[in-house]
């Protein structure tokens, strides 16, 4: 038989053979008969069988339990702020912070003009402002890191100074 002959063979078979009767029935009592026999042959297999079943799911359940540790260390080490005891207490950035915007917001409110020779004077604060982030962004990996500390508070009182003499200020009236 060639290859061309086989192929007409194949083409003249019945798509789908459906059997004659359910066989369903007699497999399913099959597998049962043969779990009966092996449990009443071996009955150290039934054991076996509930005490592999218990390990298992106590190491599924270790597992799971140190995924949501490891998860939980990686979010506090991104994020230590969020639930760290000692973030009511302001940091020496954060204080720096407050106080420069606080004196940065008053001479902006005060500004009545802006000094001959400062058409730019807004760029100038957005540059001052960029170069301010770059330090703070630098202090979130090393908080405390007295170099940065200083040139952040040198950068703050540069801007002042700039604010200062690029605008005319208005003098406070106390009455």
């Amino acid at each position: 038989m060639n290859d061309q002959q086989l192929d007409n063979a194949i083409s003249k078979l019945a798509p789908q053979i459906a059997p004659q009767r359910d066989l369903w029935p007699d497999i399913s009592a099959r597998i049962d008969m043969a779990a009966q026999l092996e449990i009443t042959a071996r009955p150290d297999v039934a054991e076996a069988a509930t005490d592999t079943a218990r390990p298992a799911r106590w190491y599924w359940g270790i597992a799971a339990m140190l995924g949501l540790l490891s998860v939980f260390g990686w979010q506090q080490a991104l994020l230590p702020g969020t639930t760290s005891p000692t973030a009511s207490i302001p940091s020496a950035e954060l204080m720096l912070l407050q106080l420069y915007e606080q004196q940065k917001a008053t001479q902006l409110s005060q500004m009545v003009a802006v000094a001959e020779g400062f058409d730019n004077w807004q760029q100038q604060i957005r540059v001052w402002d960029q170069a301010i982030a770059q330090v703070r962004q630098a202090l979130a990996f090393y908080p405390d890191e007295p170099q940065l500390l200083a040139q952040l508070q040198s950068l703050y009182q540069q801007q002042l100074s700039y604010l200062q003499q690029a605008t005319l200020q208005q003098p406070l009236v106390i009455s």
